[in-house]
């Protein structure tokens, strides 16, 4: 029986992330991250009983903790584990100074100590938004973002935004502008010639930080990113690689 391809999704304890591995427990092996081992635990017991046949692993994570990533790191060296998907999906949208730690430095951080541990023909997902869309920046972080970046001024950008801006909406929406421009300018050249990145919004979800207002269920919320994983071939092809995708698994302008 052919190996099952292995998912290692950030923030996978509560609304997209857990739904996401709900969807895809049956074809793929998982491995599930978040701050919080005991939910992680209990989330596992939860799918092994509502699934057969179900291989998964967790392993605690805090994104922002330079010492908990690298841990997790070892562990996935130490256990001759190759990730072939890694799903950037924890965020905040609380308090600009964790709003940039985990949406941008943490997440930076997360995408390249695992670079190593992905196969030649992974894909690295960035879990985006609509609001990171450039036209709604502001007019001198709209432009900073439409030149081309290295890593240490994009995360310069972020540390320079929060010090004049303490709004938690403007901030997240920042965070994911930043984002999206480290993964169009930066990682896209830094993986492997058959490797893929994508940037992707979700849609405006029901879940904790989309609150009860929102229009899209869980399930619109996962279309897209089980689109590029289970759609797009495992091999790079140019015309999505480095691109944005909406939450109809369309690519769109940055």
């Amino acid at each position: 029986m052919q190996a099952k391809r292995i998912v290692l999704i950030t923030g996978a304890n509560r609304g997209l992330g857990l739904k996401l591995a709900e969807v895809l427990a049956e074809k793929y092996s998982l491995i599930l991250t978040a701050r919080k081992q005991d939910e992680l635990e209990r989330i596992k017991e939860n799918l092994e009983k509502k699934f057969q046949n179900l291989e998964i692993r967790t392993h605690q994570l805090d994104v922002s903790n330079k010492e908990s990533v690298a841990n997790l790191k070892d562990w996935l060296v130490q256990q001759h584990l190759k990730i072939d998907v890694l799903v950037n999906n924890a965020g905040v949208s609380q308090n600009p100074r964790s709003i940039i730690d985990i949406n941008v430095i943490g997440t930076i951080d997360v995408s390249e100590q695992l670079l190593t541990t992905l196969t030649e023909d992974g894909k690295i997902l960035l879990v985006s938004s609509i609001l990171g869309k450039l036209n709604s920046q502001p007019k001198e972080l709209k432009e900073q973002l439409q030149q081309k970046k290295t890593k240490e001024e994009i995360i310069q950008l972020s540390e320079e935004f929060i010090k004049k801006n303490d709004n938690n909406l403007a901030v997240y929406s920042a965070s994911k502008a930043i984002l999206n421009a480290y993964g169009r300018y930066v990682l896209s050249g830094l993986v492997k010639p058959n490797q893929s990145i994508y940037c992707m919004h979700p849609g405006w979800i029901k879940t904790d930080m989309g609150g009860p207002q929102a229009p899209g269920s869980l399930d619109d919320g996962v279309v897209t990113s089980q689109f590029l994983i289970n759609n797009l071939p495992f091999q790079r092809d140019e015309k999505y690689h480095g691109k944005y995708f909406n939450d109809k698994a369309q690519v769109e302008d940055f």
